[in-house]
């Protein structure tokens, strides 16, 4: 009787929990995943098409320009945020003072609406005098730059902005799995005569693997799914040199009205996330890495 209680509670609790996951989560999955199957503009007949869209996908040369240029976005914002991230958590849990300070300032950009960062950053890149950067340019003797019309420029620059507003978040992460480490670990390292540099690699790192392989993957799908600073920035443009595969799917579904085509490219973009987070966890067991 007892088993059955203990049974009956866990579904109670459990059941709500995986009904809205089913409705917030899976249902839209399938609902896409039947879309992309079809022709369908979101108001006439809809037409069954079978895996034509996904077909079109290998030929579509825009979508191709999207997906590389999502892989330099990745590459640029993972890096900034897991890098500067990192250090800056690492230098706090040796720094005192100011340290709340520090986090704060470092958490705020998180906080803000991305069109009011997109905003903000487009008056930095702007070759007006509002523009920041091609201020600081000047003042070495260096020409303005037309960061977001150039075709070389406006996806770093776009990437840059991403990286920054969050490097916030993964920074706090970082700095709460350091100063989990039990201070026993330190001071046996200590005794051993580790010094600073040593103790990082040898001990912190190993120790925070698993949170390191989290923020990597936080940060990467985050990348892969980023639309609305390069959306409110550029807008893709020129030319797709900053179209991300979240843009090209929102101007596909629903400029164009195809949303048959939209679904099978936001499928795809499920799909590389999956791939993604795969790899990263597959890489932490090939590592050994267990929970510190």
């Amino acid at each position: 009787m007892n088993t059955l209680n203990k049974k009956s509670a866990a579904f109670i609790f459990t059941a709500p929990a995986v009904l809205i996951y089913t409705v917030i989560v899976i249902l839209p999955i399938l609902i896409s995943a039947g879309f992309s199957l079809t022709d369908w503009n979101g108001l006439g007949k809809m037409e069954f098409i079978g895996l034509k869209n996904f077909r079109d996908l290998f030929h579509d040369r825009i979508l191709i320009t999207a997906l590389k240029n999502n892989i330099i976005y990745i590459l640029i914002v993972v890096g900034m945020q897991i890098v500067l991230g990192f250090v800056t958590a690492v230098l706090l849990s040796y720094v005192k003072k100011f340290r709340g300070f520090i986090q704060t300032v470092y958490f705020i950009p998180s906080t803000m609406s991305v069109i009011a960062v997109a905003q903000l950053f487009n008056c930095f890149y702007s070759v007006t005098p509002l523009g920041l950067f091609n201020k600081l340019l000047g003042m070495f003797g260096v020409e303005p730059v037309t960061f977001l019309s150039d075709f070389d420029k406006v996806l770093p620059a776009v990437s840059v902005v991403e990286g920054w507003q969050y490097v916030g978040i993964y920074m706090i992460i970082f700095y709460s799995a350091l100063i989990s480490i039990s201070p026993e670990v330190i001071e046996a390292s200590n005794i051993d005569g580790a010094n600073k540099i040593q103790q990082l690699f040898m001990i912190k790192i190993p120790m925070i693997k698993n949170v390191i392989a989290m923020n990597f993957i936080l940060s990467g799908v985050g990348a892969l799914k980023g639309f609305a600073v390069s959306y409110n920035l550029t807008s893709g443009g020129p030319s797709h040199k900053s179209e991300l595969l979240s843009t090209y799917m929102y101007k596909i579904a629903f400029a164009n009205r195809n949303l048959g085509y939209g679904s099978a490219i936001a499928i795809l973009i499920m799909l590389l996330s999956l791939i993604f987070i795969i790899s990263i966890n597959k890489t932490v067991r090939i590592d050994g890495t267990e929970d510190s």
